[in-house]
């Protein structure tokens, strides 16, 4: 079944230098129903980004003429579109990093067709289904620029995981997420990935850029509190 977002099918930018390897996603994902534009280069996928307004930017990060995670993050991909990140570099460092720089997946190769359209098709849904601004009191928070936006202006900006983790939360203001929750946020495939430790890693960077309030108008403020035993809960204080 194809994804369909607004009027039409969802179109894909494909940017991969292994010809053969190209060639079977390109003709796999056309077989779902997707409009597929492929590039070679990182030149060619700045091109090919501004020509199309792709819906989704499925981009190999080792290119033969640069990297393509900062090729991705350069042209703003993220804000616009979604972008799964496809790489032979299985290195769990090396894969949140990609995700902090804005890939809302990661898929290593080889890869598996079926389970790349099934990943396609997760990312463009949650994609059509992401509010651009939630609400928390007085505060907003910003789903595409990724900031936490205070009564008095000042603003805080977040890596994708750190983003990820306190989307969550305010997704459930008040309740507790638990950390086997928040490892699969930010790990997207399994828990053995990323560990619980990485979430308290992470949750503690975004304690420390939450805007401090300024005055009463700013109360109440977004508070991250632990939960013994369970994760956290964001709550308003």
């Amino acid at each position: 079944m194809t994804f369909v977002t607004g009027d039409g099918v969802a179109s894909i930018l494909l940017v991969e230098d292994a010809v053969e390897l190209r060639v079977l996603i390109r003709t796999y994902l056309e077989q779902c129903g997707y409009r597929v534009y492929v590039a070679v280069t990182v030149a060619e996928m700045e091109v090919q980004w501004r020509l199309m307004a792709p819906d989704l930017v499925l981009c190999d990060i080792q290119l033969p003429d640069g990297d393509g995670r900062e090729a991705a993050r350069r042209l703003r991909v993220h804000d616009h579109a979604a972008l799964i990140f496809v790489t032979s570099c299985s290195d769990m460092a090396y894969r949140i990093q990609a995700l902090d720089d804005g890939g809302d997946d990661y898929v290593t190769k080889p890869v598996d067709l079926r389970e790349l359209a099934a990943r396609v098709r997760s990312v463009l849904r949650r994609r059509a289904l992401r509010p651009t601004s939630i609400v928390l009191g007085n505060w907003r928070l910003e789903v595409i620029r990724k900031q936490l936006c205070s009564p008095s202006g000042a603003t805080a900006s977040f890596t994708s995981g750190e983003f990820g983790l306190l989307l969550a939360l305010a997704s459930s203001i008040g309740h507790a997420v638990t950390r086997n929750i928040l490892v699969d946020v930010i790990s997207q495939r399994s828990e053995r990935e990323v560990t619980e430790r990485t979430v308290d890693t992470l949750m503690a960077r975004i304690r420390r850029k939450i805007p401090p309030a300024a005055g009463l108008m700013d109360l109440p403020r977004p508070v991250i509190n632990t939960v013994r035993g369970n994760g956290y809960r964001l709550d308003m204080l």
